[in-house]
């Protein structure tokens, strides 16, 4: 994914390689901290923001009262990506772990635990850490996808580990050198 002033290209290899484009000008950036809660708008995507270190992202399918049964969900952190089962025995199928990222993290104010509704092509930053997030329509399916960023301004960091989920399909990618991605494990969700 690159995030860029201007114009945001978003090279995002949604487990289809699909690629999408939009204008940057006017798309809202959310800082989240410990305790946000996120939905993706017209869609049953839910993330939430770990209390506790690690700090991470953690996405599913369903309602804010509980994840689809048999489903699958993915936490992004500065350490990596985990896809596992969001219900039941949350049996990890794959995990992603990254090497030490450099540079500061990204800024954030604290602030009582929040909950937002994300526009369909909204980013959100994790503060305290280097993960951002973007919501996303590819291939006519909202997704939200996640992953390891030095700044605003570049592709997820090579050698990391991202992660995408929708209603449809949720996976875990392998970041290469300028936003190439690879997948690395998907599942259907039910």
């Amino acid at each position: 994914m690159l995030f860029a002033r201007g114009v945001l290209t978003v090279v995002f290899a949604v487990l289809g390689l699909a690629v999408a484009r939009t204008d940057a000008s006017g798309i809202p950036t959310i800082t989240v901290g410990p305790g946000d809660v996120m939905t993706i708008q017209d869609s049953n995507i839910q993330c939430a923001v770990s209390t506790t270190a690690p700090r991470a992202v953690v996405c599913g399918i369903g309602s804010e009262q509980s994840l689809l049964p048999n489903s699958y969900a993915v936490t992004v952190a500065d350490k990596g990506a985990v896809l596992f089962v969001a219900t039941g025995s949350q049996r990890i199928i794959a995990r992603g772990i990254n090497p030490a990222i450099s540079g500061a993290p990204f800024n954030g104010s604290s602030h009582k635990p929040t909950s937002y509704v994300l526009a369909k092509h909204e980013h959100v930053i994790l503060a305290g850490t280097h993960v951002a997030c973007a919501a996303l329509i590819v291939n006519g399916v909202q997704t939200f996808g996640c992953g390891a960023l030095r700044s605003l301004a570049g592709y997820y960091i090579a050698g990391t580990y991202a992660a995408t989920i929708s209603g449809h399909y949720v996976g875990i990618l392998r970041v290469g050198e300028n936003g190439a991605q690879a997948v690395v494990a998907r599942e259907n969700q039910p």
